[in-house]
């Protein structure tokens, strides 16, 4: 029997060069209507081999701290749904949002999945294949960038700094600063300081995220 192994990768912030393939850019931003609404990923075939790829786009749930749940959603158009790139050549991929308006900022997660090639080395053969996942904000024109970040403690009594977005927009934490007084210290803490600590860059309304201030202040 030939056996298929997946390795899902999630493209957050970095990228990947494990897989058979590329996908870039590995975010991309939309408005929920007119030319804004339409983009293009690019996979690229980083392998000597031929690459079948499926392209399918679920909706992200995501509240608080707590991981991302997807479903299925009919919000995003895509084309090509499957291609078969040559080695070393590209695929660009065309994204267009054609869902309803939107009143905050919502996400989805693109998935680009490796299809298995005919088996070439018997039926004990073993396939790994890869699927790497992008992300796509789609936001209303008018938003407002509300981010409430404080100290707290957490279920381990341990210090940690809370970022919430309360607002309606995606916020990039890469592009924030937190001034903390702690222990008559004060701190600034950048995206330098926080990102060895952080597995996302990017949340969307109603998302949180906190890191340990003993990771921060050592």
């Amino acid at each position: 029997m030939k056996k298929q192994i997946y390795v899902f990768l999630l493209t957050l912030i970095f990228p990947f060069h494990l897989s058979a393939f590329e996908l870039f850019p590995m975010v991309n931003f939309f408005s929920d209507h007119g030319k804004d609404s339409s983009g293009f990923f690019k996979i690229t075939n980083a392998s000597l081999q031929p690459l079948p790829v499926e392209i399918e786009v679920r909706k992200r749930q995501v509240t608080g701290e707590e991981s991302e749940v997807l479903i299925e959603s009919a919000d995003i158009f895509i084309f090509p749904p499957q291609a078969l790139i040559a080695p070393g050549a590209s695929q660009t991929i065309k994204v267009q949002y054609i869902g309803s308006p939107k009143e905050i900022a919502e996400s989805y997660r693109l998935i680009v999945s490796q299809l298995p090639l005919k088996d070439e080395m018997g039926s004990d053969s073993i396939q790994m294949l890869f699927r790497i996942g992008g992300l796509v904000f789609v936001s209303p024109n008018k938003v407002n960038e509300t981010v409430k970040s404080q100290l707290s403690t957490n279920e381990n009594n341990q210090s940690v700094l809370m970022i919430d977005n309360v607002g309606s927009s995606v916020v990039d934490v890469s592009k924030q600063t937190w001034n903390v007084s702690l222990d008559d210290k004060k701190y600034t803490w950048k995206w330098s300081d926080i990102e060895p600590f952080i597995s996302l860059q990017y949340l969307v309304p109603g998302q949180s995220a906190s890191l340990l201030v003993s990771d921060l202040t050592q």
